[in-house]
């Protein structure tokens, strides 16, 4: 108890010394207490707002010396370019306010650059403004300003057809409300109408006489194809060999002209003006030789010996192509009955050992100068 006691009392002479030096003057504990907190209170509260204090006059203090230096390096610039203006250029009124104004009419003109070449891309993206302004130093002024003027005329032009286009399109519309709100307009609508189905009537009734046209024309070429002619059936048989197949056959042209078509692969007929030379010839090879073909039947049919067949330069107008098929329908034929081609051309003698198994060539050589005139009768 005496310990505490001495604590107590110690602790009271304490606060009583901290209340003297600090709230100069003496006063009970109870009392002196809650004014010492206050005050802690207060000290540290404006420790804290000190250390704000501080810290934000060094920001300022930073951010003075940062404009100041700012401002130094400014200066030195401008010194420099006062310098370079001075020595590159001849003294003019104004001073740095004249060359800040050319700095700045300057920069117009890079904008006014910027814009017209925005509209170039826009107005045509297709165009290089580098080629146009290189193209444009062989250009006279005089021929742009022309060309400029024309362009002008024809978009005026333009505009003009179009106010007019608008103009017609605004009466067309107008004309179209009077005649729906007409009274006739019922009517015209109702004999459009009747028009309407007697077209489509007519149209049916069309369709089905050509359908019968056309039935009846197909009927008739498949009777003439099933009772043509045996000579027409074989010339067309070897008109397709001949051919190598691009040709299927002859045939009657209809109508009262007593001609003959030929008969492509794909069922388009040509009459004969409408061949090529080469295929011309085919042609009247097949009907030749499909007349032979029936004339030597006929002897066989007669007890009558095969005749031989002399050809002469029946293949001058043939390509290879040609004349090599020819010549392979000459050697099939040539089972039967002989067959003498003469000609002139070396290369068919060639062609033939190719397309002809069993071939005989014969070069009669030129033909022998005569010894004597003859004599002619008095």
């Amino acid at each position: 108890a005496r310990r505490l006691a001495a604590r107590v009392s110690a602790h009271e002479q304490a606060v009583a010394a901290l209340a003297e030096r600090h709230l100069g003057r003496a006063l009970p504990p109870a009392v002196a207490l809650p004014e010492l907190a206050e005050r802690v209170r207060h000290a540290a509260e404006a420790a804290v707002t000190a250390r704000h204090v501080d810290a934000a006059a060094e920001q300022a203090e930073a951010e003075v010396r940062r404009v100041r230096r700012e401002a130094s390096a400014a200066r030195q610039r401008l010194d420099r370019l006062a310098v370079e203006l001075w020595l590159t250029a001849s003294p003019e009124e104004g001073g740095l306010e004249a060359a800040a104004e050319r700095g700045r009419e300057a920069v117009r003109i890079r904008e006014a650059e910027a814009t017209a070449l925005a509209l170039l891309r826009t107005a045509a993206p297709d165009l290089d403004a580098d080629e146009l302004v290189a193209a444009s130093d062989t250009v006279e002024e005089s021929a742009l300003a022309e060309e400029l003027e024309r362009a002008r005329a024809a978009a005026a032009e333009l505009a003009r057809e179009h106010e007019e286009l608008l103009e017609q399109l605004g009466g067309l519309r107008d004309r179209r409300r009077v005649l729906e709100g007409a009274d006739g307009a019922a009517v015209l609508h109702a004999e459009a109408q009747g028009h309407l189905a007697r077209a489509a009537e007519a149209a049916e009734r069309y369709v089905i006489v050509h359908l019968q046209r056309e039935t009846l024309r197909r009927e008739l070429e498949s009777y003439e194809r099933r009772h043509s002619s045996p000579l027409l059936d074989e010339a067309g048989r070897l008109l397709e060999r001949l051919t190598g197949g691009r040709f299927a056959g002859l045939r009657p042209a209809g109508g009262e002209a007593r001609t003959l078509v030929a008969a492509r692969a794909d069922g388009e007929e040509l009459a004969p003006d409408q061949l090529s030379e080469g295929t011309a010839d085919q042609v009247f090879l097949a009907l030749r030789l499909a007349g032979i073909r029936q004339l030597q039947a006929e002897r066989r049919a007669a007890g009558l010996p095969a005749v031989p067949v002399v050809l002469d330069d029946v293949l001058m107008t043939f390509d290879d192509a040609r004349a090599a098929a020819a010549l392979a329908v000459l050697g099939e034929l040539a089972a039967d009955w002989q067959v003498l081609l003469f000609t002139h051309h070396e290369h068919l003698a060639a062609l033939a050992r190719r397309a002809v198994a069993e071939v005989a060539v014969i070069d009669l050589g030129p033909p022998a100068p005569v010894a004597a005139p003859l004599a002619h009768p008095a």
